[in-house]
């Protein structure tokens, strides 16, 4: 990882993603560039006003959170635009590995019409997307990945084991037992339930010693969970109970039918993530 992009709107949810994306830069020696996109629809003066204020206001946090000297090598990069347009293109211009984005600020009303700038970078980019919910008070410590069997969610380990290498992740499985609404007795219920928990167990298993052979030496420790319900539901019922710091899914830009199931939940998260949220695309 040699390049990190970090997008601000200048608030105080983007200075705790800027925190998070120069610890990143530091721990993984690498570069940053910090990006704000000033709407191009303002008036000239407006515009030019913003663009100003932002350089200052910018440039003295990341003085504060890297001081000359103890901090990885930051940029900073003020343009005018459409904010994900001006965000995927310098992403591209920079080559950068990861792009980081505070959380969304919630706006029912206005959100039933647009899509947000992070939903648009998730659905358009090829690059992980970050998005920063917590405090960058430590590196990544506990990381919980959905997992599908899919390429996507196999993907999303490999690139998050490389990018909280300090982390142990949990592998986590939703489950739905097949016709359970069609068997009567509690005991016939119970037996289903095991034999299908046991065959997925099995699954499971075959899929970690595979996963566990395609990642570099020193990987991450890999703990599996299976829990019966919807996607959705498991992920956020797990989430309460193992407290992680970072949920990892795996996506892809298709839409309709071909759409993996963590495809989708990745944008449901986006707007109410339980932690830092980093959505991996395979291709």
């Amino acid at each position: 990882m040699q390049n990190l992009l970090m997008a601000t709107d200048l608030s105080a949810r983007s200075e705790r993603a800027l925190a998070r994306a120069i610890g990143i830069a530091r721990d993984h020696g690498a570069t940053l560039t910090v990006v704000h996109v000033v709407d191009e629809d303002l008036p000239d003066s407006v515009r030019a006003a913003l663009e100003s204020g932002a350089r200052q206001i910018v440039g003295d946090q990341i003085a504060n959170l890297a001081p000359a000297g103890t901090g990885p090598k930051v940029s900073l990069e003020v343009v005018t635009g459409r904010p994900h347009r001006e965000i995927l293109a310098l992403a591209e211009k920079t080559a950068s590995s990861v792009i980081v984005l505070g959380v969304h600020r919630e706006d029912a009303f206005a959100d039933i019409f647009r899509s947000t700038t992070a939903e648009r970078i998730l659905r358009a980019s090829a690059v992980p997307t970050l998005l920063v919910k917590d405090p960058a008070d430590a590196p990544y410590r506990k990381a919980m990945v959905g997992v599908d069997f899919s390429v996507y969610s196999r993907r999303a380990i490999e690139f998050a084991a490389g990018f909280a290498p300090g982390a142990a992740f949990h592998l986590v499985h939703a489950y739905d037992i097949p016709f359970k609404g069609f068997v009567g007795e509690d005991e016939d219920r119970g037996r289903i339930g095991k034999e299908h928990h046991d065959t997925l167990q099995r699954l499971i298993d075959e899929e970690m010693k595979t996963l566990l052979s395609t990642l570099p030496s020193g990987a991450p420790t890999l703990t599996p969970v299976m829990a019966e319900g919807s996607v959705r539901q498991v992920l956020r019922q797990q989430a309460e109970r193992l407290k992680p710091d970072l949920l990892v899914l795996g996506t892809h830009g298709r839409t309709g039918a071909g759409r993996a199931i963590l495809g989708s939940v990745a944008e449901d998260f986006l707007g109410n993530p339980p932690c830092d949220l980093l959505a991996v695309k395979a291709w």
